[in-house]
């Protein structure tokens, strides 16, 4: 009984297939369905940092809390937003600030803390906990954004130490 018809008309029973006004609904919903199908069968082009449309990353910057300037260029989002989804795990840690930092900045970032863990949640760092953040450079953000963002990433109550250090300076 193929006379044009798609995968789920061809599902109907007979009785029903002939009906045109059912025929026509099915086929209705056949149409729906195939653009769904299609959209799921290529999600993994849809979330691919490197393949997705401007929109979906933008969506997934948001997802992972990542916010993209309209004036940033195109490669430097798809880089971000890459590797903030590879350090998701590592958000507010040591590794994961510099990994972090040194996608949003383009430079070289060393983390330098007290360690701990501080594991409930109205738990925070005693009043002098000192987190010193040393780049090289701030890249195309300003030090006020990159004060947000430590600000973002660091334990509740520490306080953040910005030495940037321009490239050829030596760091003692």
């Amino acid at each position: 009984m193929n006379n044009g018809s798609g995968w789920l008309v061809e599902q109907l029973p007979r009785v029903m297939a002939e009906d045109p006004v059912l025929r026509g609904f099915v086929t209705a919903l056949e149409e729906v369905a195939g653009t769904v199908r299609d959209r799921v069968d290529s999600i993994e082009h849809h979330v691919d940092t490197g393949l997705a449309a401007p929109e979906m990353l933008q969506f997934l910057a948001g997802w992972l809390g990542v916010e993209l300037e309209p004036t940033d260029p195109p490669e430097y989002k798809r880089s971000l937003v890459r590797e903030v989804g590879q350090l998701l795990g590592w958000r507010g840690t040591r590794h994961g600030i510099e990994g972090l930092l040194e996608a949003a900045t383009g430079s070289r970032v060393t983390v330098i803390d007290g360690g701990g863990v501080f594991g409930e949640r109205d738990q925070i760092p005693p009043p002098d906990y000192k987190v010193v953040v040393q780049l090289d450079h701030t890249g195309h953000l300003s030090e006020r954004q990159v004060q947000r963002f430590l600000e973002a990433e660091l334990p509740l109550g520490s306080q953040v130490e910005l030495d940037i250090r321009f490239p050829g300076e030596k760091r003692s």
